[in-house]
């Protein structure tokens, strides 16, 4: 009985953030205005699912074996999809909500990892929900600058960002470094401490050093294709659609200093709390 709770309760947590087989509705959901696309599907409505797994975790005291590894692998399939589907992807919302479920997949495999006990592992999943939450959002505004000064959010329409919009262009370079995980910025201290407990519970299940590996190959080749997004979008002589842009709106300004801010200063919180 405690196996079939549990795999209704993981089997919602997919449903609510977009996991296979129920992840369709949020590249569709990009319709959204920009500013509610950051909110909802960077940092609040999406992480629900992860957190009624994570608090179910904790409330019942852990969770079967078989829990973990169903987890672990529809994570890992999940991951591997979406980093696929950035390939295709012209309209910078779409490329981004295929890395929030991603992203979210690194989430549901932490947890998975604590289920074998690792808390360095849930501890970086709870990391995790919050450091995701203000680089994805960040990187959700810097397309809403774009498309609201530009009038697209294409991505073979943009080139020479930083020239042109230094702010957004700077912006945009946090966000990507950041949402790849590398320091000092702050996904770099949650997602290392996924893959150490990846490598931690593996200790007495070497079977899951397949998904660390797996984790981290998929880390590497994110880095590579946002690399090259940003070379093609940011640098570079200015495109004809950045040349007509129109000034960006102080108010739009602030929120994004603001969030390159938080990007930073998030990380030194979350070591804190991984410990």
């Amino acid at each position: 009985m405690r196996i079939f709770i549990f795999l209704g309760v993981l089997i919602a947590g997919f449903g609510k953030s977009a996991q296979l087989p129920f992840h369709f509705w949020l590249p569709d959901a990009m319709v959204a205005p920009t500013p509610i696309s950051a909110y909802l599907h960077a940092a609040s409505m999406v992480k629900v699912g992860v957190y009624i797994f994570a608090r179910c975790l904790v409330s019942a005291g852990g969770a079967p074996q078989v829990i973990g590894v169903i987890g672990g692998v529809m994570a890992i399939l999940t991951m591997i999809y979406g980093f696929v589907m950035y390939f295709p992807q012209k309209d910078m919302k779409k490329l981004l909500a295929y890395s929030t479920i991603t992203q979210l997949s690194y989430i549901f495999l932490a947890l998975s990892f604590s289920v074998f006990g690792s808390t360095l592992a849930f501890n970086g999943a709870i990391a995790h929900i919050f450091n995701h939450s203000f680089a994805k959002s960040l990187f959700f505004l810097v397309a809403g600058a774009l498309s609201f000064t530009t009038g697209t959010r294409m991505l073979p329409s943009l080139r020479g960002i930083l020239k042109k919009m230094p702010l957004v262009g700077i912006s945009f370079a946090v966000a990507a470094l950041a949402v790849a995980g590398m320091p000092p910025f702050n996904i770099f201290f949650s997602k290392f401490s996924i893959l150490a407990g990846g490598i931690e519970a593996s200790r007495n299940h070497p079977l899951l050093l397949i998904l660390v590996l797996i984790a981290f190959l998929e880390s590497i080749g994110s880095f590579a294709w946002l690399f090259w997004i940003f070379n093609g979008a940011v640098l570079g002589k200015p495109s004809e659609e950045l040349n007509l842009a129109t000034p960006l709106a102080p108010a739009m300004q602030v929120v994004l200093i603001v969030l390159v801010g938080l990007t930073l200063v998030s990380g030194i919180y979350a070591v804190g709390w991984i410990g």
